[in-house]
């Protein structure tokens, strides 16, 4: 460190601390948005996938499981028997693509987590604490 910079004047040094401080909680908060726009966007993926599914369900479900109750019908089973079979088929696909997609929404996975962590240590480095008094 030069000489100048060791005699600043105490108002200087406040000001470029003020400054600095500043800067940090402007780059804290656009590291928050960045994060949360991420965490956004995965939970527009997630939604999306929902409705594509629902809607994906509607349609090929209806052929779909017309032709496995005919061909349950002809493998020998009842015509009830066979559209129940084919019930249960599709119960169990919608709810494999719903598992996945409110998945992909829970609270822990849009979470920012790294600007949560940053702002906590940039916390404990920014406040003194009391232990040492």
């Amino acid at each position: 460190m030069s000489a100048s910079a060791e005699h600043r004047p105490l108002s200087e040094l406040f000001t470029d601390a003020i400054n600095q401080f500043s800067k940090l909680v402007r780059n804290e908060i656009a590291l928050a948005r960045a994060e949360i726009a991420a965490k956004a966007s995965a939970a527009a993926v997630g939604i999306a996938m929902l409705g594509a599914a629902a809607c994906l369900l509607i349609a090929a479900n209806v052929v779909l499981l017309l032709a496995l109750a005919a061909w349950l019908s002809e493998l020998g089973l009842s015509g009830p028997l066979s559209n129940l079979a084919a019930g249960v088929v599709a119960i169990l696909i919608s709810a494999c693509l719903g598992y996945f997609g409110i998945k992909r929404l829970t609270p822990e996975n849009l979470t920012p987590q790294r600007t949560l962590s940053r702002f906590s240590e940039t916390s404990r480095r920014s406040i003194p604490s009391n232990s040492g008094a």
